[in-house]
């Protein structure tokens, strides 16, 4: 039932070494599509960057050297290790892909292409826990690197996130860690 795909869906983001097929990832990215978008922009656009392919290492060194000259802590060796955790996680991931919108044609339009590609990822996240597949959603590191030319977005397309992809690594069952707030309380009826 999706209710209950919603409710047990976790963001993962350790996984087996385990390939995802790209038909699998085909059917995680086609549910995507079937988002909600206004006026039938479909302003999504999805990058996938193949396991230890040429393209995945090139971005995981720029996000790597971004992460190092960005890093908060004055700490040499905290730098290096956040750095190097960054880019071994970006390489690490059994599918990589990261998620723009197109820009609309005006501000108004815009926002509705950004919510809509949000709907999509969380399209995606749904169908890939019902494949048991992992989804980790970041809109972080890899996404505040300057890496959109690099990878072939348009100039005009505005990022959404990176997804890390894979068979999680472990199976425990999160749902009883999961707590919200009661729906009355976020709730104004009137």
């Amino acid at each position: 039932m999706v209710l209950d795909t919603i409710r047990n869906r976790r963001t993962i983001r350790e996984f087996t070494d385990a390939p995802i097929p790209n038909t699998t990832l085909e059917q995680a990215l086609e549910a995507a599509t079937w988002a909600p978008n206004h006026r039938n922009a479909e302003p999504w656009r999805f990058i996938v960057l193949s396991k230890d392919g040429e393209m995945r290492e090139k971005i995981a060194k720029i996000v790597h050297n971004w992460t190092y000259e960005n890093a908060k802590n004055p700490n040499e060796e905290s730098r290096v290790a956040s750095a190097n955790d960054t880019q071994r996680e970006i390489l690490d991931a059994p599918a990589f892909i990261y998620v723009y919108s197109v820009q609309g044609r005006n501000e108004g339009a815009t926002k509705e292409n950004y919510a809509a590609t949000a709907c999509a990822v969380q399209n995606l996240m749904l169908a890939a826990h019902s494949m048991g597949i992992g989804v980790g959603w970041s809109t972080g590191r890899p996404c505040l690197a300057p890496i959109d030319t690099t990878i072939g977005a348009e100039p005009d397309w505005d990022i959404v996130g990176a997804l890390y992809i894979g068979y999680p690594s472990e199976t425990r069952d999160r749902r009883s860690e999961a707590k919200r707030i009661p729906v009355n309380d976020v709730t104004i009826w009137s």
